[in-house]
């Protein structure tokens, strides 16, 4: 399901998904669809469901108009002693 289909049909929720498309540009990484695990009715419950996610499962607000998110990119360093 696309982005903008998940906002018409639940407005001002938060959403539990997994993403199935999306392009990285620039250190973002921009969803394009998804698949809907659940819907969440407070902020609360929305946390306790975030901290739950594995692979590419997120929970995120539709009052977002874009669904971007920020890539972190590790950097490892070594120390030799």
């Amino acid at each position: 399901m696309k982005w903008e289909e998940v906002r018409k049909l639940y407005p001002n929720k938060f959403i539990r998904m997994e993403i199935l498309k999306s392009h990285i540009l620039n250190d973002k990484e921009y969803v394009e669809e998804v698949a809907l695990v659940s819907i969440i009715e407070d902020e609360k419950e929305a946390m306790q469901e975030f901290m739950k996610c594995r692979n590419r499962q997120v929970v995120y607000s539709t009052k977002n108009e874009e669904f971007v998110i920020d890539v972190i990119r590790h950097v490892g360093l070594r120390i030799g002693i």
